[in-house]
């Protein structure tokens, strides 16, 4: 799984063809405020092994069931898609024909087939293409300014951190010292600017 982990957002090229018949809608997926589904199938490589991809967002219509179809022909495909890790477990069931989380576990248990439970794919492109596809979801993007912000900030704590322990430990020998020596001085006094007060009390002292 470590190893899966390491590749998420790795681009993947595959040959095969979806089995369309086992397509599913992962309900409650808005965008900017807008209800909607991801599109989920079963792709079969050329090799016989069975993978999930989400081809992208479909809007939902004011009857909150998606707005248009959408599925994509069973001929051969090249896709190219990015890995995703399976997401966590649906909390509740879903009519036929709509899942509620791309939870591979349960996703190989609601189909009834035998899919990749390491991770499943979102999709770049396809070709041959539809005359008509979901919306792609893009991978997640942090801009240089983004990228500097994040790193000043982890300086800082980090500068913070340092800081803050030196002065613990500074703190606890200055504690150790004075238990140990009764006669000791702590540096903050002995590091402390005279007043007017101490040279004056200096003076009697001597006369004395």
């Amino acid at each position: 799984m470590d190893q899966v982990i390491a590749y998420e957002w790795t681009p993947v090229q595959l040959q095969g063809k979806y089995l369309t018949e086992q397509e599913l809608m992962v309900r409650n997926r808005p965008i900017a405020g807008q209800p909607g589904f991801l599109q989920i199938i079963p792709f079969q490589l050329s090799t016989g092994e069975l993978v999930i991809v989400e081809r992208g967002w479909i809007p939902a219509d004011s009857d909150l069931a998606p707005a248009v179809s959408m599925t994509p022909g069973s001929e051969p495909k090249i896709l190219t898609a990015r890995v995703r890790l399976s997401e966590l477990t649906p909390n509740r069931d879903s009519p036929d024909g709509f899942a509620t989380s791309i939870h591979l576990e349960s996703l190989n248990e609601l189909l009834g087939t035998s899919v990749e439970q390491q991770f499943y794919l979102r999709l770049i492109s396809e070709s041959p293409g539809e005359p008509s596809s979901p919306q792609p979801l893009r991978k997640p993007t942090l801009d240089e300014g983004n990228h500097l912000s994040y790193a000043v900030q982890w300086i800082l704590f980090a500068l913070m951190g340092f800081f803050a322990l030196f002065w613990a430990i500074r703190q606890e020998r200055e504690y150790r010292r004075i238990e140990k020596y009764p006669n000791y001085v702590p540096r903050s006094v002995r590091n402390r600017k005279r007043t007017d007060a101490d040279v004056e009390d200096e003076l009697l002292d001597a006369k004395n």
